[in-house]
This record gives structure tokens, C-alpha cells and sequence, in this order.
């Protein structure tokens, strides 16, 4: 076990950059907790995204019994004098949505689809029906883009599951972190430089970095706002966010300005941060 903390501790130092002495010695040495704060990935936000996947899963996939009405009707459709309300407009430049009501006869038939499509114009389309039985009516649009239609549903089902998995597995791994990183209590940190990616997105400051957790290379990312942005360190071109790690596991856990992500005191935040200033890096 311990060679395997000199292990981690070897790829820690290896991917960080040194740290002035001042800095260094401006963070407190004396026993500290970590915080978690919303920006470590909240349950809820994990729970509304998969809640949002599965019904966007669920919707694609009752788009199935459509296509199955629209092919039943084409292998025996014969064009009808039916009235037409309604259109198939394109959106977003690579889907066509269709939605018509069909009048014939006393039947009434409301249709609506999507398909993919890169037709930047409006489409007319032209009412069949099933010769065997009238009143089940179609547009000639559906059952020319039958395979296209069934094609994308399938795609979307798959994507849209894919990423009710791919939330749910990313959820287990903040939790495991979060976890690994609670259990070592109150004990000194290590402060530390290490490489990330930085994205600024509706006032949200997201630094994405490495951790090894279980021998495993995980991403993870921290999120904060225009009041709690991680410290980031711009050298060589390079991009680096300040972090700190118990020398018992070894996980870093990023910064934010206002050092609410560690049980620092007032004090200790003020030293802190004018060491950073008189550095250059805040």
C-alpha cells in the first residue's frame, strides 16, 4: 500500500509545476477539513439530467408505433381526395417536422413526425390511406422516409440511453471521490499546481483535471461562480489550478478563490491570499 501512495505521490509531483516559497508558506500547516460545495457535482443535478434522458429516451422510442402505422399503410396505400391541415417544416436545419391532420370520409387522423432531413425549404406532402382500410390515413412524406425515420429513432434511443449510463457511472465515481476525500477527517494538506482544462460558460468557471482513484485515471471536474472560481495559474501556456491533497491518498481537490473548499480561518484565507496577490497569481 505504501508503494503505491509513493506511486501516486511520483505522478502528483511529476504533472504539477513548483510553487513559490511564499506561497507555500502562506497556506496554513496546521490540520484542515475538506469542504464539498455544489460545484463538486450535485446529486439532484445528476438526478434532474438522467430524469431529462430517460423521458427524452422514452419519447423517442414511442415514435415506433408511428413508423410501424406509417409502413402497415405503405404496403397497400392509395392516394385519397383527403383534407390537409398542417405542414412539415424544417428545423434546426437537419430535421423536418411534420404535423398534419388528415380529414376523409368522416375519419380524422392527426400525424406527426420527425425525420432527418437537410432540405432547407418547406415540404408538401400528399394524403394516403390504406386501400384494405381507408380510414387509416398517412401523408406520402412518411412512408417515402419510413427507413430514415426508423434509422434516426434508433440513434437517438441509443444516444439518449447511452447517456442515462454515462450519468449514473459519473455519479458513482464523484461519489467514490467524495468519499475517499472525506475520510481522511482533519489532517495537514499539501498545496499543489496541477495541470487543467479551463471553460468559462454562463458565469460558471469549470476546471476539469486528473485524479488517480484505485489505480484507475478519472476526470473530474469543479464548477464555481463569478464568487467562488477556482485559482488557476497561466505558465509556459499552460493552464494549472491550485489544489490540495492529504499525503494519505493523494487525490487533489482544486481551490476556489475564497477558500471555502477547506475549514480555513479568516486569518489563514487573508495570508493566503496576499501571498497569492504579491506572487501575481490572483
Amino acid at each position: 500500500l505504501r508503494k503505491l501512495f509513493n506511486f501516486m505521490d511520483i505522478i502528483i509531483v511529476q504533472t504539477s509545476i513548483k510553487l513559490s516559497d511564499k506561497v507555500l508558506d502562506a497556506f496554513p500547516t496546521r490540520p484542515l477539513k475538506l469542504v464539498p460545495l455544489r460545484g463538486d457535482g450535485g446529486l439532484f443535478r445528476t438526478l434532474f439530467l438522467v430524469i431529462f434522458m430517460l423521458a427524452m429516451t422514452v419519447f423517442s422510442a414511442y415514435q415506433i408505433p408511428n413508423i410501424l402505422y406509417d409502413y402497415k399503410i405503405s404496403e397497400n396505400a392509395v392516394p385519397v381526395d383527403a383534407t390537409v391541415n398542417g405542414s412539415c417544416r424544417s428545423q434546426l436545419f437537419v430535421l423536418t417536422n411534420c404535423s398534419v391532420d388528415l380529414r376523409y370520409k368522416g375519419n380524422e387522423v392527426s400525424r406527426n413526425f420527425t425525420f432527418l432531413d437537410l432540405g432547407p425549404k418547406d415540404v408538401l406532402v400528399e394524403p394516403v390511406a390504406d386501400a384494405n382500410d381507408l380510414s387509416k390515413m398517412t401523408v406520402d412524406v412518411a412512408i417515402d422516409n419510413i427507413w430514415l425515420r426508423l434509422i434516426s429513432t434508433i440513434i437517438f434511443i441509443g444516444l439518449f440511453g447511452f447517456s442515462v449510463i454515462f450519468f449514473i457511472y459519473r455519479q458513482i465515481l464523484i461519489s467514490k471521490v467524495k468519499k475517499a476525500l472525506l475520510s481522511v477527517g482533519t489532517q495537514p494538506l499539501k498545496l499543489i499546481a496541477i495541470p487543467a482544462k479551463m471553460v468559462v460558460s454562463n458565469k460558471q468557471f469549470i476546471a476539469t483535471y486528473h485524479l488517480n482513484l484505485e489505480g484507475k485515471d478519472i476526470r473530474i471536474a469543479y464548477s464555481g461562480n463569478k464568487k467562488t472560481p477556482p485559482i488557476v495559474i497561466e505558465q509556459n501556456g499552460n493552464t494549472y489550478v491550485l489544489a490540495v491533497y492529504s499525503p494519505q491518498q493523494n487525490i487533489p481537490y482544486a481551490l476556489d478563490v475564497p477558500l471555502e473548499r477547506i475549514q480555513a480561518t479568516p486569518e489563514e484565507k487573508q495570508r493566503f491570499h496576499e501571498a497569492l496577490i504579491e506572487e501575481g497569481l490572483l
